[in-house]
């Protein structure tokens, strides 16, 4: 336990707190962009699902960044440690972030008067978020690019904005259109995108281990 925990801390020592700053930064410079006083359900589904999804891209898709270095995978595979545990481990500080800040909007939007269910909200928000993040976590996985998780997962963000209709129940926006019972077709496309990943990965250091 102890050793995979000092390689999360590496990890975020080294290279995850530029993303962790971000994310801080996204949150602060909010009042900029979005209004978060007297929101109905409608528009602080919107100002989640158009603004704070932002964040699920940033936390999640750079997890596996360390392995782009042979090296620096050279030598976690050489501490005996499994690496499918080491990912995990990452994913916690990702997943705690990521409930912290969507915690800290519907705390700012309920404050600034805003009528609407917290519970639902945050339910499909966190379940919408992990599924966007899910996509970079996948496709940098697969690549071993995290700058192409990234344009996979920004492409299918701007492709819902206009084509939405045509991804069916893993559609994003659709708490903002008054929908909110696609949150478990979110957390399953999520859970299964994240797992894959990690298979893929596993599989990758086992091959060339």
């Amino acid at each position: 336990m102890r050793n995979y925990a000092n390689l999360v801390i590496s990890f975020v020592k080294k290279q995850y707190y530029p993303h962790l700053l971000l994310v801080l930064l996204v949150a602060l410079l909010s009042g900029g962009f979005v209004s978060l006083k007297g929101l109905d359900s409608v528009q602080a589904a919107k100002v989640m699902e158009m603004y704070v999804a932002f964040i699920g891209l940033i936390l999640f898709t750079p997890l596996f960044m360390p392995e782009q270095d042979r090296a620096i995978w050279n030598l976690e595979r050489s501490k005996k440690t499994s690496m499918w545990k080491v990912y995990l481990f990452r994913m916690l500080p990702a997943v705690l972030v990521c409930f912290f800040v969507i915690l800290l909007f519907l705390y700012w939007m309920k404050r600034g008067g805003g009528t609407f269910d917290v519970g639902i909200l945050f339910r499909g928000s966190c379940c919408e978020i992990f599924f966007l993040g899910s996509i970079g976590f996948f496709v940098s996985a697969v690549t071993n690019q995290v700058i192409i998780g990234y344009m996979i997962a920004v492409i299918y963000y701007v492709v819902n904005i206009g084509g939405n209709n045509y991804l069916g129940k893993f559609a994003l926006f659709r708490m903002m259109k008054g929908d909110y019972g696609t949150w478990m077709y979110w957390l399953l496309g999520a859970v299964l995108l994240f797992a894959s990943g990690i298979v893929v990965r596993e599989k990758i250091a086992y091959h060339n281990g």
